[in-house]
């Protein structure tokens, strides 16, 4: 199974790879800068962003660090990541190809790890943070941005089905309580940790998929099966409207 999903991983993102790299929330969002705000990066220190993408957090981080490293499953990944870095004239970035949960780097090589909006689809969560712990060097800060789960077990539910019918290699969006759990866990101390709510339109919310695309057929096919009371805690509806619910997770934890 986990073979499977690094395989659906690969072939979506290396399919909608440049989307990817051009999605304003990918690049930007609230959570990308609070990341930033709670990590302080120093100048002295090298990062690791782990499941980079197209690089916009390792790319975010690389003005206030000395070094930064990508590592994604997906080689496509690297052409805009490079491109990115070319026109925004960092020559302190780059990019390798490598699986979270087995990452190619001794112990503890880096002063900090990021990882954004990927957690969710790692097939094996705590094998994930464990390598990401692992590669921290004492006293260095591990910091989480992603979606979470409703508190509600059957909104939770609801919400990662949804999911997983937009994004075949979904595997789970955790609670706050969970990750509270999963870092205890890998042996780290949790610094902070807060979650917000966004509204996110339906086309925002599908993008990079087509709107009229099998996969929104399947995620109506999931919507037209939810139990009415929880259904309005997962989607908000209008007369010709309709936005997801989406609670956004920042952490930074700290190996001791």
């Amino acid at each position: 199974m986990d073979k499977k999903q690094k395989e659906l991983a690969r072939s979506f993102s290396s399919r909608h790879a440049q989307e990817y790299a051009q999605s304003i929330s990918h690049a930007g969002g609230r959570d990308l800068k609070r990341l930033l705000e709670l990590l302080e990066p120093r100048s002295s220190e090298r990062a690791l962003d782990v499941a980079t993408g197209p690089g916009h957090t390792a790319l975010a981080l690389a003005p206030f660090v000395r070094e930064v490293i990508g590592i994604d499953l997906t080689p496509e990944m690297a052409i805009p990541f490079s491109q990115a870095a070319r026109e925004r004239g960092l020559r302190n970035v780059r990019f390798l190809v490598g699986d979270a949960e087995s990452l190619p780097f001794p112990e503890g090589e880096f002063h900090l790890v990021t990882t954004r909006r990927a957690a969710h689809h790692f097939p094996r969560i705590a094998r994930a943070l464990a390598e990401m712990a692992r590669v921290l060097k004492p006293g260095g800060r591990l910091g989480i941005a992603d979606m979470v789960a409703p508190e509600n077990p059957e909104a939770a539910q609801l919400f990662n089905a949804l999911e997983a019918a937009r994004d075949n290699f979904h595997v789970q969006a955790y609670t706050v309580e969970e990750w509270q759990g999963l870092i205890q866990e890998v042996g780290l101390s949790l610094l902070h940790l807060e979650a917000f709510e966004e509204e996110v339109t339906w086309p925002e919310w599908l993008y990079p998929l087509d709107p009229k695309g099998w996969e929104a057929k399947r995620v109506e096919e999931v919507l037209a099966q939810a139990s009415p009371g929880i259904r309005p805690l997962v989607v908000q509806e209008g007369p010709g409207d309709r936005t997801l619910i989406k609670r956004r997770m920042v952490l930074v934890a700290l190996k001791g």
